[in-house]
């Protein structure tokens, strides 16, 4: 590796970088809208954006404790640095598309270990922006990466949340659900079934 370039700390998840998505934002994106690589400095605003978005859901499934979850969001952190929604340049939101290499799905059945897939998180807007096209055009993007890519799309959310109509509207579908969580699974064109 050159100098200054680390190592991915799970080489089998890759992210899917802004150059990628941005092409992928639909026509009709709001004005101004944007994805960027975060930077160290964005850790803290990382932290303030997933209590705003997430912490009546986090508190109804499990009781908010700061502390514990700040020790969850820098593990997330150091593990894969999202990349930032920008409105104008300045930071509204959070998203990670990341690959998947075939023999590390921690849920694939047995007959589809070797198909590639990716994962859908830390999908998150400040209250302010939600309910302006912000979120549907982000998420337009991801779709269309994974039909382009032809992998399917996982994604967990918290129970509560009310994200599941949004995903539900742009294809996903439940796989699991529990008193925690629900994950949903994206299929591109040609359905690869897991």
């Amino acid at each position: 590796m050159g100098k200054g370039i680390k190592p991915p700390l799970n080489p089998e998840r890759q992210r899917v970088s802004a150059a990628c998505l941005q092409p992928l934002l639909p026509a009709n994106t709001p004005g101004g809208l944007s994805l960027a690589a975060a930077a160290e400095h964005h850790e803290g605003f990382a932290f303030e954006l997933k209590k705003a978005a997430e912490r009546a859901a986090v508190t109804q499934v499990f009781g908010w404790d700061e502390a514990l979850q700040y020790q969850l969001h820098l593990a997330e952190w150091q593990e894969c640095q999202p990349l930032l929604i920008l409105m104008d340049g300045i930071p509204i939101g959070s998203v990670l598309l990341e690959t998947i290499a075939p023999e590390c799905h921690p849920t694939a059945e047995q007959d589809s270990a070797n198909v590639p897939q990716s994962d859908f998180s830390r999908f998150f807007l400040l209250p302010q922006w939600q309910g302006r096209g912000i979120g549907s055009a982000v998420l337009g993007a991801v779709i269309a990466w994974s039909d382009k890519a032809q992998r399917p799309c996982r994604l967990t959310y918290l129970q509560g949340n009310p994200v599941s109509g949004l995903y539900r509207r742009f294809g996903f579908e439940k796989l699991t659900e529990d008193a925690q969580f629900v994950t949903m699974v994206y299929h591109p064109h040609g359905k690869i079934t897991l």
